[in-house]
């Protein structure tokens, strides 16, 4: 049997009932583009460093499931942007542990998506 190549994300849908909150938000911490309008009026495509995709103005946010984690240089600054820019921290910035030499915090978007971010020093 042929091993097959693992499959890498080529999407993420981020569900966004207030685009322009989360156009906003993800500019200015973590410094995406956002397409307003692009492709539609509730779909609105982003381009994030490594991997594109959309805000979902017709999706809600619900809790108790997948969580992105974006990797940034600093935690403790990028919580900061968070929090200056309406994001609720839900898990101050730590350390990870003997498993990982890195740091992570965890947020809730402007939507109300949780997200978490993770530096590897």
């Amino acid at each position: 049997m042929e091993k097959r190549r693992a499959s890498g994300f080529c999407h993420i849908v981020i569900p966004a009932p207030d685009l322009e909150r989360a156009k906003a938000f993800y500019e200015k911490v973590f410094g995406w583009q956002v397409r307003a309008n692009v492709p539609g009026p509730s779909y609105w495509f982003f381009e994030s460093g490594n991997v594109g995709g959309a805000f979902n103005g017709r999706k809600k946010p619900s809790s108790g499931g997948a969580v992105l984690v974006l990797h940034v240089d600093d935690v403790d600054d990028a919580i900061g942007r968070v929090r200056e820019n309406g994001g609720t921290v839900t898990q101050e910035p730590g350390a990870i542990g003997e498993a990982d030499p890195g740091r992570d915090a965890y947020f809730l978007d402007p939507n109300g998506n949780e997200m978490g971010i993770y530096c590897d020093r």
